[in-house]
């Protein structure tokens, strides 16, 4: 009878989905319970996981292990190099939570432009004269360079252009008439550019070439009062070089819903200013996008263990030849 390991917990529906297939033997293993888990990947068809590590461990006591299916769309708490040595298909939800992930950013601009929560907060406290402040700026007319062009990224730029913004967008990695379609203005190199951006915001994968691309030198180039949003992984920014943009008064404010490490400590600037917008990783966690993301993991992990794959979802669909 396949075997499906279920690391951590999912949605009641996608259980559902699971329980309604015949001949399927469905295992819970305890976000603590590595010993469990190790011992049920000796059989195991397919593995439905969210954010806890899968490493070179984990692989290797794999022995039929058809699919990763991982509950999001990034992988990188999964060990690829063993991964891809061992052939084993890693799939992702693909754009189940694209919608979710872009609403969130856009709160996120909006919250840090207008300082929802200090005002909030001031109103709570009986402090009324901060109005006198002024201390929000309109998005009309503002210059936003949007990092990535992905399924996150398109939907970003499409939502930010509503406020009658100029969208400016670096993605080498697609065509760039692509971006132009959009409305929106092709950047080769983001560097060139970063002297005259009001908002930046990230939507590219975590890699060897993303790690820290937000680090001093990018924030030395920035103009003085931007706002800077992170939806995607904690690594990319250099939270450092970032917290001393803030506290220095050059960021206008940081946005994150993503750290290095999560949760992040106590001393990171970033959650000591009052300036900065935070959320826990709850970029894809509304109640609609917990239900799609799960019912996604839930089927790619049955087309695992029936040997139907969709290309599509895989990160690495190379292994299937193999």
């Amino acid at each position: 009878m396949p075997k499906i390991i279920i690391h951590d917990t999912i949605h009641s529906k996608a259980l559902d989905f699971l329980s309604e297939q015949e001949g399927l033997e469905i295992i819970f293993v305890d976000a603590d319970d590595r010993s469990k888990l190790l011992a049920n990947l000796l059989d195991a068809e397919a593995i439905i996981l969210r954010y806890l590590p899968f490493d070179r461990e984990c692989i290797e006591a794999s022995k039929r292990l058809n699919v990763i299916s991982r509950h999001g769309v990034g992988y990188d708490n999964i060990d690829m190099e063993s991964a891809n040595m061992f052939s084993i298909p890693v799939a992702t939800i693909g754009d189940v939570n694209s919608v979710t992930v872009a609403e969130l950013t856009i709160y996120l601009i909006l919250s840090s432009a207008k300082q929802g929560p200090r005002h909030n907060m001031a109103v709570r406290e009986g402090n009324w004269k901060i109005r006198e402040n002024a201390d929000a700026f309109d998005l009309a007319g503002k210059n936003v360079l949007v990092l990535g062009f992905g399924r996150i990224g398109k939907k970003v730029a499409k939502r930010i252009q509503s406020f009658e913004t100029k969208v400016f967008v670096c993605d080498p990695y697609i065509s760039q008439d692509l971006i132009k379609d959009a409305g929106c203005i092709p950047v080769p190199k983001y560097a060139d550019i970063l002297h005259n951006m009001d908002i930046v915001t990230i939507h590219v994968p975590l890699n060897t070439e993303t790690e820290l691309m937000i680090n001093k030198n990018f924030v030395d180039k920035m103009k003085n009062g931007y706002v800077l949003v992170n939806t995607a992984r904690g690594p990319i920014v250099d939270t450092s070089s970032v917290g001393e943009a803030l506290v220095s008064g050059k960021l206008f404010s940081v946005a994150c819903d993503v750290f290095d490490p999560e949760p992040p400590y106590n001393n990171n600037p970033i959650l000591n200013s009052p300036r900065s917008i935070l959320t826990p990783h709850v970029g894809g966690l509304t109640q609609e996008c917990s239900i799609r993301s799960a019912l996604r993991a839930a089927e790619n992990a049955l087309a695992g263990v029936k040997g139907v794959l969709d290309k599509k979802f895989l990160v690495n669909p190379q292994v299937l030849n193999k």
